[in-house]
């Protein structure tokens, strides 16, 4: 099976979101989440997309994305990235990140996003999220240096920020990702008493990265 064009991504809207929320809270930690409400008004403000990845012959949806287009740092911050989970382990989730980077990188310099930090207490999660980590980079998203931090209702908990550069960019500054963070925080994040505190936590962390050898 040609998995680049047995499924495409297609602009998703608010009535899409049921289905994919329901998905989401099978596959994501409640801390790495949003209310429903939450969703429903980040997508109203036009900014926030979901992005689903849909089998030609038929539309049945595979997979889906979540981003913020961060425009005025030509970066797009990937929020959620999911294949259902009847369909994983079927190869659609290397196909469904190279079709993300291919249709919606172009204008924007990368991708940015979080991923979890592997458990040093709970050995068979710590063995799935290694998987995670390996699968980004084997797909040439680079590890950055911030000591991330993601908001959640008792404050902030930590991520690996990864960055996914357009061909021939082979730099992301520490203007650039500060400026996606902060636009970030404040757009996704708005009713968050903690946002605006963590940011400053680990500013000082972000660097200017080289991503090529």
């Amino acid at each position: 099976m040609d998995l680049a064009n047995d499924a495409a991504f297609v602009m998703g809207s608010v009535e899409d979101l049921p289905i994919i929320y329901k998905d989401m809270q099978q596959q994501f930690p409640e801390c790495e989440m949003y209310k429903y409400k939450s969703y429903v008004q980040l997508l109203h403000n036009g900014e926030y997309k979901i992005l689903k990845y849909q089998r030609s012959e038929d539309n049945e949806l595979i997979g889906y994305a979540l981003v913020y287009i961060v425009e005025s740092s030509n970066i797009l911050w990937l929020d959620y990235l999911a294949i259902r989970k009847k369909y994983q382990a079927l190869g659609y989730g290397s196909a469904m990140f190279k079709a993300l980077v291919q249709k919606y990188c172009g204008p924007f310099d990368g991708i940015l996003f979080s991923v979890e930090h592997i458990s040093k207490t709970d050995a068979k999660l710590a063995e799935s999220q290694k998987k995670r980590v390996r699968f980004y980079e084997r797909l040439g998203a680079k590890k950055l240096s911030a000591d991330f931090l993601q908001p959640c209702e008792d404050g902030g908990f930590p991520m690996y920020l990864f960055f996914k550069p357009r061909r021939g960019c082979n730099v992301i500054s520490r203007e650039s990702q500060i400026q996606t963070i902060g636009q970030m925080y404040d757009y996704c994040f708005p009713n968050s008493k903690h946002s605006r505190e963590l940011l400053p936590k680990f500013k000082d962390t972000i660097v200017n990265e080289r991503l090529c050898k």
